[in-house]
């Protein structure tokens, strides 16, 4: 890394601890405020208080429960044109994307961020697969980098547990279902003293696999989690505030949820290796606000550890010992962010700047095993053994700062940059074997670094029409960083450059305040140079992110809520996204100019309604559903994910601090694969219709 992020950092943090001896700083005039229409039902139900507005999708505990999301990785469609590619394996290795801007698998930074209680996490692998005690989960589409202090070019998915009140409260749920599935939620909070209060919630979760593996005669994908968060809050008498905050997640699963895409079930499999994916998640975390009379200021730190070890894959899933590969990683994270932010009030000016710090290290121990078809020059029963060993590093140092001007009483202009200094550095290693110790071809030693500086910044406007109606235009440079891949030892190919994207939305807000109908529909543009993406090099076992030269994204967005009658709710949201290459070529050097790019969802759709039949008796249903999507540059046809919808449903009886609930998802047992892999011809498919039981107490 370069010191000078480290001496920045310093100076920075000094600068900034001092400000929290400042009394004032700026002017404490009055001005009015710009918001957006917020679209309110009073009710018992879920939607209460939600707001409807472009570019930023909102759901509370209830509409989580309600669309069967119990994990991060449940989450495609929550919002329009948000998508997750995973093969159930809590994290590692996901792909989640959002108006066509997406991570690679393994090594490019995150494009989608995500952030817990004002806490941003690491990779998209360290993000948290457990959700407990969650009070509100927004997803903010389009380039936050100018509103956050860690960087987020495609969006952000912004989680907020639940702040303990003035009474001690509880909620204990026991959950039984299909395939043995058994789960245990608690969650409670309230004062400790007039000075200080609690927060602490775990979980408990199991079941055993979908996939059945005729040669072991088990379950192949058991799953088994414990998950906790605890909060000490702290408030003082001189506008001091206090939080101290800790995450762990301990993972214990069997086998990677894969199965061959010629397999005539896909929820069978003939392997002979036992998989096993054990995972262990950690946080620290520890912020301070003061207010002042201008504003406030904002310190939080964060700790974090991701281990995984180990994650063993059976690459050809047959009986026979062709392939395999065992994988242990590791990332440890640090980060602190020093923000300050004024009062809000209205018709005045809002603003916010903060100074953040990202420092991270990824280390990784890759062996693969496979037998070499036999030729002139290989025997027969010849295995190579190939382990990569290495560590990648980064550091960031961002500043950011952003201004809501209201210019008349009706006109809001948005207006924000960000600075970022972003260092990173490789060092591999790779040793060859094979079982008949035949003298192998080793790779060199790596050892690489570079830094970069980038800009970012973000214009829009909001205009108020009438009470009822919103306009908004936004446009946004935002930039994802380069970085190295750490499975090749070719200089050349370990670089991958950094990502560009231009992005600019045009929308409309609808809906009267406190009225039964809201909504917005928005259409977006994205421009991206140099796009990451992740793919094999050409006869090598290789893996690295290439730069694709120009990539389109384009595409519409609507969401309402409405409440027709007064028992009856209705929540809708969908997306279309066009996302093709506009410049590339594939690993074989042929032009797919005009092609969809991997891994993005052409559409998403996720609606729920809920009836209050009276009697302390309601129902809900929902219906989910993801377009065509390709895995492949070349859009083949077998490695393509073709549009497919599920339902789930729920009955649910209330009777004083009790609610008895029975539900059922994937009802009509719709068969999809959630992931592709076109290197091992196999896919994840998406959980089968599961029903089940619940029962909650709350205090």
């Amino acid at each position: 890394m370069k010191l000078q992020i480290s001496h920045t950092l310093v100076r920075g943090l000094v600068l900034t601890a001092g400000f929290f001896g400042l009394e004032r700083i700026g002017s404490t005039a009055e001005t009015p405020k710009t918001e957006m229409a917020p679209f309110r039902v009073e009710a018992e139900f879920g939607v209460d208080g939600l707001r409807i507005q472009n570019s930023n999708s909102v759901l509370n505990a209830y509409l989580l429960e309600q669309h069967g999301v119990a994990q991060l990785q449940d989450i495609t469609g929550v919002a329009p044109n948000l998508g997750t590619s995973n093969s159930d394996t809590r994290g590692f290795g996901d792909v989640l994307s959002l108006r066509g801007v997406a991570n690679s698998i393994f090594f490019s930074s995150p494009a989608v961020g995500l952030s817990i209680d004002d806490v941003p996490s690491g990779s998209v692998s360290s993000y948290p697969s457990t959700l407990l005690n969650i009070e509100s989960l927004s997803v903010k589409a389009g380039p936050q980098s100018t509103d956050y202090g860690r960087n987020a070019p495609g969006g952000i998915i912004d989680i907020k547990t639940r702040t303990p009140g003035s009474k001690h409260q509880g909620k204990l749920l026991i959950d039984y279902g299909s395939f043995n599935a058994g789960a245990l939620l608690a969650a409670f909070d309230g004062p400790i003293n007039k000075n200080a209060k609690y927060s602490v919630s775990f979980g408990l979760n199991e079941h055993d696999g979908y996939i059945k593996n005729t040669f072991t005669k088990r379950t192949d994908d058991d799953r088994r989690s414990v998950a906790g968060r605890g909060s000490l809050y702290f408030q003082a008498a001189d506008q001091w505030q206090v939080r101290v905050g800790v995450m762990m997640e301990k993972i214990s699963d069997d086998a990677t949820r894969l199965s061959s895409l010629f397999s005539a079930d896909p929820f069978t499999v003939s392997s002979n290796v036992v998989g096993v994916t054990k995972i262990e998640r950690a946080q620290l975390s520890l912020q301070a606000r003061k207010a002042f009379s201008w504003g406030a200021l904002t310190s939080t730190t964060s700790r974090q550890k991701w281990d995984l070890d180990p994650s063993i894959t059976d690459l050809d899933l047959s009986p026979l010992a062709l392939a395999s590969s065992r994988v242990a990683q590791n990332e440890a994270t640090w980060t602190q962010e020093f923000r300050a932010e004024s009062t809000p009030g209205a018709n005045r000016p809002q603003w916010r700047a903060g100074l953040f710090y990202f420092g991270s290290t990824i280390e990784g121990d890759a062996t693969r095993e496979f037998i070499v078809p036999p030729s002139t020059f290989v025997p027969p029963g010849f295995v190579q053994t190939e382990r990569s060993v290495f560590a990648i590093g980064q550091a960031n140092l961002a500043g950011y700062a952003n201004v809501d001007y209201p210019i008349t009483p009706k006109t809001l202009v948005k207006l924000g940059v960000r600075l970022e200094q972003a260092d990173s550095d490789l060092k591999r290693t790779k040793a060859s074997s094979n079982s008949f110790r035949f003298p192998s071809p080793q790779d060199p030693r790596v050892s690489l670094s570079q830094g970069n500086e980038h800009v970012s910044f973000s214009g829009g406007i909001i205009h108020t029409l009438s009470p009822a109606l919103n306009l908004q235009a936004r446009t946004s440079l935002a930039q994802k960083p380069d970085g190295y891949s750490g499975f090749t030892a070719n200089p050349n190919l370990a670089r991958f450059d950094s990502e560009r994207q231009w992005a600019t939305e045009v929308g409309v807000t609808f809906g009267p305040p406190k009225g039964r109908f809201g909504g917005s529909v928005l259409a977006f543009y994205n421009q991206m140079d140099r796009y990451q993406l992740e793919r094999t090099v050409p006869n090598s076992t290789d893996f690295v992110v290439v730069s694709a030269a120009g990539v389109i994204a384009r595409g519409f967005e609507a969401k309402f809520m409405w409440n027709p009658v007064d028992k009856i709710w209705w929540d809708f949201q969908a997306g279309y996204t066009d996302a093709t290459f506009d410049n590339h070529r594939d690993a074989s050097g042929a032009r797919v100019d005009g092609k969809r790019v991997p891994f993005i969802p052409t559409a998403t759709l996720r609606t729920g309604i809920t009836w209050d039949l009276g009697r302390g008796l309601s129902a809900n249903a929902s219906y989910a559903a993801v377009g065509r999507t390709y895995y492949d540059e070349r859009n083949t046809g077998t490695f393509a994910q073709k549009a497919y919808g599920i339902v789930n449903a729920q009955l649910r009886y209330r009777f004083e601090n009790y609610t008895f609930a029975v539900y059922g998802q994937n009802l009509f047992s719709k068969n999809y694969y959630q992931f592709i892999n076109p290197e091992i011809y196999a896919g994840s498919p998406g959980a089968p219709r599961r029903l089940g039981v619940q029962i909650s107490f709350v205090y």
